[in-house]
């Protein structure tokens, strides 16, 4: 049976494992993705298994994303489904940053959907200008959209523990979207601020890109968005993976043994893994079902604290 956690103080409770909807759908740009119906079955088999936060944002999937989900939610399970976009880009890529734009662009979100509210809305890896509440108006915004219930949680998407610490200082946000995972841990104690002052995690890249998935090795070559790393990034994230599997139980993948290592950090309110099949969905959803050994734990952070904590990995 899928845990499920509080999202904060914000009344909201999620599943532990959420559904990361970044590669829900097919475009001109993004060819590999679920074709409609096979998305349809992943948001289906989804809430079947007691899923229920989607995660998604406009230009995932350049707009079909949203309106895959969309398709999967038209006449039945809205009530159980908790839905997290996002604002500042257009379906197309195109920035839209504009705080004016904010209530027009989760409209548009929740057309596409086919819904008639959005839970949770965070800014999308904003600039330094708009993340900082003092030097912009948009929590400001969302607060107000906060208050007439348009929405029931706010809050960005950010990367960094000093980025979470900003949004903490300068702002009344209740909802982090938050890069995280055993190879990336950097924004750990931020991340411990946050649950401390009440705020909902959702924890995103929780697999750092595929390589939490067992898929790459040190020959791997990428032709994609992945191929911003060098051979020596190659070369290294393949090391960092065979010191991570090392260190797990046997029987326990370095899957599982990613996802379990995150569930177990209380400051996490829920993991999106993407899922761009059936067979993902239904593989993450089973690798979250156990806890991993409290030594086993304990041995990934300290072993990131040695190995990776001066030097955290770039994206």
């Amino acid at each position: 049976m899928m845990q499920t956690r509080m999202f904060g103080t914000t009344g909201l409770r999620v599943s532990a494992i959420g559904l990361g909807a970044w590669q829900l759908g097919r475009s001109a740009q993004w060819h590999d993705g679920p074709d409609p119906d096979e998305a349809v079955r992943i948001v289906h088999t989804a809430l079947d298994a007691g899923v229920n936060l989607i995660d998604t944002a406009p230009g995932y999937a350049d707009g079909t994303s949203e309106r895959n989900i969309g398709r999967a939610l038209t006449g039945r399970r809205r009530d159980e489904t908790i839905i997290c976009t996002k604002v500042g880009y257009f379906p197309d890529g195109s920035p839209n940053w504009g705080s004016d734009a904010i209530e027009e662009s989760i409209e548009q979100s929740a057309r596409r959907m086919n819904v008639d509210h959005v839970d949770i809305v965070v800014l999308h890896n904003p600039p330094p200008e708009i993340l900082d509440g003092t030097r912009s108006d948009h929590y400001q915004v969302l607060q107000r959209l906060q208050d007439k219930g348009v929405i029931r949680a706010y809050g960005t998407s950010v990367d960094w523990g000093a980025d979470i610490d900003t949004v903490l200082t300068t702002s009344d946000s209740n909802a982090l979207e938050v890069r995280l995972s055993a190879l990336y841990q950097e924004p750990w104690e931020a991340m411990g601020r946050a649950h401390e002052r009440g705020v909902g995690t959702i924890i995103k890249v929780p697999l750092e890109s595929g390589w939490l998935s067992g898929r790459y090795d040190a020959q791997s070559v990428f032709t994609d968005v992945r191929d911003r790393w060098s051979r020596e990034d190659v070369a290294l994230r393949a090391a960092l993976v065979d010191d991570l599997r090392a260190l797990l139980p046997e029987g326990v993948s370095l899957f599982e043994g990613a996802l379990r290592f995150l569930l177990g950090y209380d400051a996490v309110s829920t993991v999106i893994p993407g899922s761009k099949s059936v067979a993902q969905l239904r593989a993450s959803i089973a690798a979250a079902q156990l806890p991993l050994p409290t030594e086993t734990y304990d041995a990934i952070r300290s072993w990131y604290a040695a190995r990776l904590a001066d030097r955290p990995l770039d994206w």
